[in-house]
């Protein structure tokens, strides 16, 4: 591949309901991708995954021959590959189990065991590499050690794709994420912060900006509207909630208010702001005490104020 290429994804149905629609992925060399997503839509991507031409899928639960030493078993992936041209000791050093050559494997730790794993995402020469949960359950050192793994892969001119239900984890390892849910993907819009550009002085010129910022991990995550489900703020501290995730948000609820309520946003209640296109039903507790139940695999509830249950009638027509 010398070239950005668009792959399509076939869509997940179960029982009669989509639980992802068909999507477009562009790929290209030496770049690597992460997939946020939940646990059931990454056995159903990696599966699919498998099935493909070109495209090396690295399963978190493959089995190693744990009765041969780190050292004989790399000799058995080199055969197995036909990687003659790559050194026993700059295997070692990269995947950082020198002081290990010599220990079978059945004695390693856990850690060390993910990192020898992955030797066959190293040597394998398809195009495409395909990794499900690959910081799962890891200590910091071997983070770092996939990291830099995944470093070497980019300077192969790979393309690695990570599926992971931890976001933390794909913001800090991939060049671009995405959001699968029952909708489609979505790009999310990751910064370093701090990295961002002064543009040129333009005197006079407006500028509108629809993305709501967040922060996590010391990276900015900018989301469009759409993509919100609702916000909270609890002493003072206001939350965005995208499928199921929570995202902290600098920005005040009357804010909010204000940039999100041409699209569709609808303050709820003095503590919350609701999203009516993700809006299902409108449900009465009592007289006085309302909910709005979202579309979600969660049964969100959001809370509604009486006094703005009129206001939210006028708006729907009802």
């Amino acid at each position: 591949m010398n070239q950005i290429e668009s792959i399509i994804i076939d869509p997940y149905i179960e029982g009669g309901n989509v639980i992802y629609p068909n999507f477009h992925l562009s790929i290209q060399p030496g770049i690597i991708i992460g997939i946020h997503t939940d646990v059931s839509k990454i056995h159903t991507l990696i599966q699919w995954f498998s099935k493909q031409s070109n495209t090396y899928t690295h399963f978190r639960e493959n089995a190693l021959y744990e009765r041969l030493t780190v050292r004989e078993y790399i000799i058995f992936c080199l055969k197995l590959f036909n990687a003659s041209s790559e050194k026993m000791e700059d295997l070692l050093k990269l995947f950082a189990l020198m002081e290990q050559k010599s220990i079978k494997i059945s004695k390693l730790s856990n850690g060390e065991k993910q990192r020898l794993k992955l030797i066959h995402t190293y040597l394998n020469q398809a195009h495409i590499h395909v990794l499900e949960e690959p910081f799962q359950n890891l200590d910091e050192f071997s983070k770092q050690n996939v990291i830099r793994l995944l470093e070497a892969l980019q300077k192969k001119n790979k393309t690695v794709i990570l599926l992971s239900n931890n976001l933390e984890d794909l913001i800090i390892s991939s060049t671009e994420v995405h959001r699968l849910d029952i909708t489609g993907i979505h790009a999310l819009d990751v910064k370093e912060d701090g990295t961002e550009q002064t543009p040129p002085s333009q005197e006079n010129v407006p500028i509108r900006l629809d993305k709501i910022p967040t922060k996590k991990n010391d990276k900015i995550i900018l989301f469009n509207p759409p993509e919100i489900d609702y916000i909270e703020s609890i002493e003072g501290i206001v939350s965005l909630y995208v499928a199921g995730e929570t995202y902290p948000c600098t920005l005040s609820l009357n804010d909010l208010e204000q940039k999100l309520t041409p699209f569709g946003f609808f303050r709820s209640h003095r503590s919350y702001i609701v999203n009516l296109q993700k809006v299902r039903e409108i449900i009465t507790w009592t007289r006085n005490s309302y909910s709005l139940a979202l579309n979600s695999n969660e049964k969100t509830l959001v809370p509604l104020s009486k006094n703005k249950l009129a206001d939210l009638k006028e708006i729907l027509g009802i």
